[in-house]
């Protein structure tokens, strides 16, 4: 399997496994819990931020084969992130709750392979955005 395939496979098993209420949910739960700095870059009703992230894991991981094509808008939103004061290193927070909150949404399913093709998929992502600023 590519890891494009496993990119794919991984949110598949996270949508199939408990859905993508429970990882959103849980996702937020998780970042302000580990890294409770963050919360306060959030609003306090999160309803449309947890569309915005979904819109955006979406995009991100069924156009992964065009990430290159996906540049311009991930820079865009780099900027953004950046207009709201959120730290670069934060971005490595980002990563190691989507990781540990894909491993939950799966029910511990996820192989230590797709953690990692995960992982580095974000990081990828991350990459990008960071170049913005």
């Amino acid at each position: 399997m590519s890891d494009i395939e496993s990119i794919k496979s991984c949110w598949s098993k996270i949508k199939a496994t408990k859905g993508i209420d429970f990882f959103v949910e849980h996702f937020y739960q998780h970042m302000f819990n580990h890294h409770p700095d963050t919360q306060a870059l959030f609003p306090k009703d999160l309803a449309q931020q947890k569309i915005t992230l979904l819109t955006t894991l979406d995009n991100v991981i069924n156009g992964f084969e065009y990430i290159e094509e996906l540049e311009e808008e991930l820079l865009s939103l780099g900027k953004h992130h950046k207009n709201l004061n959120i730290k670069k290193e934060m971005f490595d927070d980002f990563i190691s709750t989507i990781v540990s909150v894909a491993n939950l949404s799966s029910d511990f399913s996820l192989t230590k392979k797709e953690l990692t093709v995960w992982e580095n998929a974000f990081r990828k992502v991350s990459d990008i955005m960071l170049k913005a600023y």
